[in-house]
């Protein structure tokens, strides 16, 4: 029995060994896949340029797969980045084998600040004369907006498409949090600081309403005077549109010349066949954008050391690493202060798209920022939202940049501290108790409401931070604190405001600060190089099988974002820099 034992013991230490060796293989073999993706695209002639906004479309490249899940169908994608996209767009209209552009729409489609950004780029791109077509069996409001730059537009007959204006809602959890036993205790400075409301109201203040209607008209403005001039439409005209929903179906559409045709795919195909110029029995030769990028330059550029770096923030401010969707204080900061202190990099592009964040993790960033921008030639790109935190860490910049649709300002602190005593002695029926050897020891315990004396700390706590934010937005901006003060508060301003009241310099997206960067740099040749370094891919799947990574969650928030907005906000920190909740416009 003991030589049994003995032998199934080894059998089993043998069978787990040899599971090792093939799970070694195989993340080899994963990894091999990945890192083909950088083999040389050939471009064959008459082929089309495709870009698919199924595809998610964020500031920068990200290869790795696990980054971006489809939780309802559970596919797994990398993303687009819009510099890439851009580069991509250059490259094209002189490469000879590029006969057009054709525009996929979808669902979902990123910010109207991004937008704006690659629409301007695709309007570069019909410069040299070839043909851009937009077809997709949706039409989203954003998604028309990008298509509306188009030569034609198409949508399938049965598609959707709908134009009736934008509206924001925010989810209020104060009645949810009460009935579970849980208080959340707020201190804040700002009267516009709505980025607490839904923890202490079940509705929106004067204010919030305000500023949100603000900024709701000045990004619906934006997209119908650009969608007017595409499409010969007035402004009039399309807001009588939307007001009467008369742009609910592929039919009104077309009435309204809204679309240029309503086509299934081998009616789109047998259009796509005419402008390449190929036989109709001919298959259509297409390329997507991801892999655009690795297909060669048709015109050669000379060689030089000298770099422009484009230096990421993207996500809520915090102290953890930097990731696809979040920024970590210490670890951008480290990229500012290699980028200062490479001397290949002659100047510098930091395109923050961020709703804020932790106050501490923000000012280490932002003193990073100061001293490189001291050095080099510094640029904030903002795209479409850099508010509170995004905008503490932004200005030491020598210029900043943003879209007439970005969302930025929201100058205002505020903390919250959760009181679980409800949940833990009413529902649960625990109870705790303790002695300590000072009054204030006992400060940070979530399991009681906080005494007046450690509300007054934490209050004073907030009102030295929003002090610090706007004599450092009054120092790098050159105005006077009481200026600041008024515009703070915490009120968020659209771009198209923004630069009236002096917190931006002019309008441009990443381009124009890559251009503006290379200009103050004196730079007629130059290369790109993105920071902070990303992730292999191969080192994000070990995280995911030795159980760092947080898959659950992150299904969890996709389905459900409220669940990632508290989240964000009670690990934030006791003060906090951060927009008003997540914005769902649509």
């Amino acid at each position: 029995m003991k030589s049994f034992f003995k032998y199934l013991l080894a059998s089993f230490l043998a069978f787990f060994l040899a599971l090792i060796i093939l799970f070694l293989i195989g993340l080899g073999s994963m990894s091999a896949l990945i890192s083909n993706k950088t083999d040389e695209t050939k471009v064959k002639p008459n082929t089309i340029l495709t870009l698919d906004l199924s595809v998610p479309i964020t500031d920068r490249t990200i290869d790795d797969p696990f980054s971006f899940v489809n939780y309802t169908t559970y596919s797994m994608t990398g993303s687009l980045g819009i510099y890439d996209i851009f580069q991509n767009l250059k490259k094209a209209a002189v490469d000879p084998n590029i006969k057009g552009l054709l525009i996929k729409t979808s669902m979902i489609t990123p910010g109207i600040a991004s937008l704006e950004e690659i629409r301007q780029a695709i309007m570069k791109f019909k410069k040299s004369g070839k043909f851009v077509i937009a077809y997709g069996d949706f039409l989203t409001q954003s998604g028309y907006y990008l298509a509306s730059v188009a030569d034609k537009i198409y949508i399938n007959p049965e598609g959707i498409i709908e134009f009736r204006g934008l509206r924001s809602d925010v989810m209020f959890y104060t009645d949810a949090l009460e009935k579970l036993g849980i208080e959340v205790q707020v201190l804040r400075h700002g009267k516009f600081k709505s980025a607490v409301e839904p923890f202490m109201d079940t509705k929106m203040s004067d204010a919030s309403k305000r500023q949100t209607k603000a900024y709701l008209d000045a990004i619906w403005g934006r997209m119908i005077e650009d969608i007017g001039d595409s499409r010969n439409i007035s402004t009039p005209e399309l807001n009588n549109l939307a007001d009467k929903f008369a742009i609910r179906t592929p039919q009104s559409a077309l009435k309204h010349q809204f679309v240029d045709g309503l086509f299934y795919t081998d009616q789109l195909n047998d259009e796509l066949k005419k402008l390449t110029g190929i036989a109709s029995s001919s298959k259509i030769r297409s390329v997507s954008m991801n892999q655009y990028i690795h297909a060669p330059e048709t015109e050669k550029k000379e060689y030089t050391s000298d770099r422009i770096a484009i230096i990421y923030g993207t996500g809520s401010i915090g102290m953890q690493e930097t990731g696809a969707t979040s920024i970590g204080g210490h670890h951008l900061a480290k990229a500012f202060r290699s980028a200062r202190n490479d001397n290949r990099i002659k100047a510098i592009v930091f395109r923050i798209n961020s709703p804020g964040g932790n106050v501490l993790a923000s000012d280490i960033i932002r003193r990073e920022v100061e001293l490189a921008a001291a050095k080099k030639p510094l640029i904030v790109s903002m795209g479409d939202l850099a508010a509170s935190g995004g905008y503490w860490v932004s200005t030491p910049a020598k210029t900043i940049l943003a879209s007439p649709t970005t969302l930025t300002g929201s100058i205002g602190v505020f903390g919250l501290w959760p009181n679980l005593e409800g949940l833990v002695s009413d529902k649960l029926g625990l109870h705790f108790d303790g002695v300590q050897t000072n009054d204030m020891a006992g400060m940070g315990n979530m399991f009681r409401p906080l005494e007046p004396q450690e509300r007054a700390i934490i209050q004073g706590q907030v009102e030295n931070s929003y002090q610090k934010f706007i004599h450092l937005v009054a120092k790098d901006r050159n105005m006077k604190v009481e200026e600041v003060d008024q515009i703070g508060q915490g009120r968020v301003w659209s771009g198209k405001d923004a630069i009236d009241i002096g917190l931006i310099d002019g309008f441009g997206g990443l381009e124009e600060a890559i251009r503006l960067a290379a200009e103050a740099a004196n730079l007629e040749e130059y290369k790109i190089r993105e920071m902070p370094q990303l992730k292999d891919p191969l080192n994000e799947i070990l995280e995911q099988v030795l159980g760092r990574s947080v898959s659950a969650r992150r299904m969890l928030e996709a389905e459900l974002p409220v669940i990632r907005d508290i989240r964000e906000c009670l690990e934030g920190g006791s003060t906090q820099a951060r927009l008003p909740f997540t914005y769902i416009i649509k």
